[in-house]
């Protein structure tokens, strides 16, 4: 029976730990030029799930494919708001590290509550005016650092999926996933001790 606590407090605190830094976008290299962006994100017309739903901004590589060149989680400043760096290139390497003027910004949407990643369409995106910021261009182009930050960039992002038929998850790497978890975890190991203890 020790044996079997020791599992579960060993299969619990590595849990914890694993998904507390898990994301489902990879970490990026900053560089030493960026933009921001911010905004408020809606997903089906709904609040996100803040602290753990994620938004990441990509630009064409030069090579066919997508470098991904900002990543932020939602809620972590504001509720149902997100903070996005844009990074861009470093002009002393060949190899593209970031944005280069003129790259249209590529921004992508994870739902955890939906787990589905979606590209985010120019007709997704709206304009807030705010004093002493500028006003982004639609579609998002990276634009000369020296413009400073940029407006409210709203994202309304729609997964396709009905409510009604959408899978609803335990986002596990928030806190009160984790936690939800390791109830289960605990409620199946005490069963299990009661019916042993039986026997």
């Amino acid at each position: 029976m020790k044996k079997l606590i020791s599992i579960i407090i060993s299969i619990l605190f590595n849990f914890s730990v694993s998904f507390a830094e898990s994301f489902h976008f990879p970490d990026i290299t900053p560089t030493n030029t960026w933009i921001h962006f911010v905004g408020k994100l809606a997903i089906n017309n709904h609040d996100p799930v803040n602290n753990t739903d994620e938004i990441a901004v990509f630009v064409d590589d030069g090579n066919g494919g997508e470098l991904m060149v900002g990543k932020t989680i939602v809620g972590t400043n504001a509720n149902n708001y997100y903070f996005i760096s844009v990074f861009g290139n470093e002009t002393q390497t060949i190899q593209k590290e970031g944005a280069v003027a003129g790259d249209t910004l590529i921004f992508k949407v994870w739902s955890s509550q939906y787990n589905i990643e979606k590209t985010i369409s120019h007709n997704q995106f709206s304009f807030e005016q705010a004093s002493g910021l500028t006003q982004p261009d639609l579609p998002p182009v990276y634009q000369s650092p020296e413009r400073g930050q940029f407006g409210y960039l709203h994202i309304s992002c729609s997964t396709n999926i009905s409510e009604k038929n959408s899978n609803y998850s335990i986002p596990t790497n928030s806190e009160w996933g984790t936690l939800c978890f390791m109830s289960i975890l605990i409620a199946i190991a005490i069963c299990y001790l009661r019916k042993r203890s039986i026997v």
